[in-house]
Formats: C-alpha cells, structure tokens, sequence
C-alpha cells in the first residue's frame, strides 16, 4: 500500500509541475493566464501531502524519534516507548477519520473554485484514506513489532579527513 501511495505522489507531484509548465508557457507567449493551472495545482498538492505522509508514516520515515529513544531511553525500555508513539499515532489517526467523515457532507456543499468546480469534500477523501490505512499500520506496529523496528541501529562512523 504504500508503494502505491508513494507512486500516487510522485505522480501528482509531476502534474503539478506540468500544470505550472502550461501556466508559465501560456504567460510568457499567448499573453493570457489560464484559469485553471492553479486551482489544479492546489488539488494535486492536498492529494499528494496525504498520501506521501500516508506512506512515510508505514515505511517509518515520517519523523526522527529514534534519535531521542537512542540518547535517552534504555534498552530495557525501548519497546515500552515505540508501542508509546504508535499508541498516540493510532489515537491521532482515529480523531483525523472521525473529523474527516463528520465534515464530509458539509465540505460537499463548498466548491474548490472557479475554473475547476468540484465539491470541496472531494479534497478531503485523501486525508480520510490515509488515515484509515494509518491506522491499520499502527495497529499492525503496535501488536506485530520487528527486530528492526525495536533495535537500536548501528552507530555512524565519522570520516576522518588526513
């Protein structure tokens, strides 16, 4: 799944950077703005923040705490603090589904803008499918953890200059 969403991402993030091509070309030699690079953009960008967060949070490399567990927390106790963070992740995840789907109907009411005319709630169903699959990751890391979620990694080496 987040092979997929990663993908999805990168995908969005390169029409973003077409559509801001064809904004910038229709500029610079037609002399006229079209109407709906921006708007199209700033859909893309919805879309693409919550599917990257969705597949950097089960591939975690969505924030740094191993350098806080590593200075600060024994060995002895580092699986206490890792089912910590995920235990507040899952509770975060589950008040995001819940307030994405209570909005829901009401956001469908707005429109995105313009040019590009869809119900605002259409905006939100990333945020709603990131998190329910985020919280299907972090029940999986909170009941079924590995090795090398647990394990504290080998340390880094300086390079010497001579």
């Amino acid at each position: 799944m987040a092979k997929i969403e990663a993908w999805t991402a990168g995908v969005l993030l390169g029409g973003c950077c077409a559509a801001i091509g064809c904004q910038l070309f229709a500029r610079a030699f037609m002399d006229r703005a079209l109407p709906w690079p921006e708007e199209l953009c700033v859909i893309f960008l919805i879309y693409l923040t919550f599917l990257a967060a969705g597949a950097l949070y089960k591939n975690a490399e969505h924030i740094d705490v191993e350098y806080f567990v590593d200075k600060w927390v024994p060995d002895d106790k580092r699986m206490l603090v890792f089912k910590f963070v995920h235990l507040c992740c899952l509770i975060g995840f589950i008040a995001l589904a819940v307030g994405t789907w209570r909005g829901l109907p009401k956001a469908m009411n707005f429109t995105t803008g313009a040019a590009i005319p869809i119900p605002r709630g259409y905006t939100r169903l990333p945020l709603l499918f990131m998190s329910i699959t985020n919280i299907v990751a972090a029940i999986a890391f909170l009941f079924f953890p590995t090795e090398d979620d647990i394990a504290r990694p080998e340390p880094i080496e300086a390079l010497e200059i001579d």
